[in-house]
């Protein structure tokens, strides 16, 4: 073997190992409050939140964080999009789930 290919070949070892452990990045959260009818979220976690609770045509909510939200007609943000709420904004509308972040 010549020293381009022991080169080469120990750049692609060093490059796979270093994309294996940063690959593995912990889950952003949105830095903030986010009210939805009477529950506040702390510094919510990006992914999809169900609204919960006993069926509503209509529910309150206000985005204090740092993320644009997107509110969704179903449950776990299956459906059409109803709405986006930017931060520091909030809306009163029929929605059953919120994507964050």
């Amino acid at each position: 073997m010549t020293l381009r290919r022991v080169t080469t070949a120990l750049a692609a070892t060093t490059a796979a190992f270093a994309l294996t452990f940063t690959a593995s990045a912990p889950a952003f959260a949105a830095t903030g409050a986010l009210t939805i009818d009477a529950t506040t979220y702390h510094d919510p976690a990006d992914g999809c939140l169900n609204v919960g609770g006993p069926a509503a045509p209509r529910h309150f909510i206000a985005n204090d964080t740092d993320t644009p939200v997107v509110l969704y007609a179903g449950t776990d943000c299956q459906g059409r999009p109803v709405a986006l709420v930017l931060p520091d904004d909030g809306t009163f509308t029929a929605f059953e789930s919120v994507r964050i972040g």
